[in-house]
């Protein structure tokens, strides 16, 4: 799925969304957040290019594996918690969305903490501690 695709399905459930809305809000609301759900899986299609290209970026850099993994966990986290937000938001719920924008930050914190832990060895190894 290409992004005008992508924007030419967003744009026209937008204007179906808002044509609905008035008579019926409920079902505006489904189509809005099944748009979203077939635009996440179209764009989901494109992680193996991604898989594949960071693969040969740590194959030729000695980066090691575990960053990477931490990176990408990270990175994964951002984006299911960014969609969960934007719909929390799309269906009225400022306040669900920001419980979610929450868990999200801690979860990347989280998930992160072992890198912390490595950077910190090394600056304490510097230091001469």
């Amino acid at each position: 799925m290409n992004i005008l695709s992508i924007s030419v399905l967003a744009v026209v459930t937008v204007i179906i969304c808002v044509m609905l809305k008035p008579k019926n809000a409920e079902i505006s609301v489904m189509l809005g957040i099944s748009c979203s759900v077939i635009i996440l899986i179209g764009v989901l299609t494109q992680v193996s290019a991604i898989v594949t290209t960071i693969n040969q970026i740590i194959a030729s850099s000695g980066i090691s594996i575990d960053y990477i993994v931490i990176l990408l966990k990270s990175i994964g986290i951002c984006l299911v918690t960014e969609f969960a937000v934007n719909t929390c938001k799309d269906s009225g719920s400022q306040s669900l969305a920001s419980n979610v924008s929450l868990a999200g930050k801690i979860m990347v914190t989280v998930t992160a903490l072992p890198l912390y832990s490595d950077i910190l060895k090394t600056v304490l190894s510097l230091a001469g501690n």
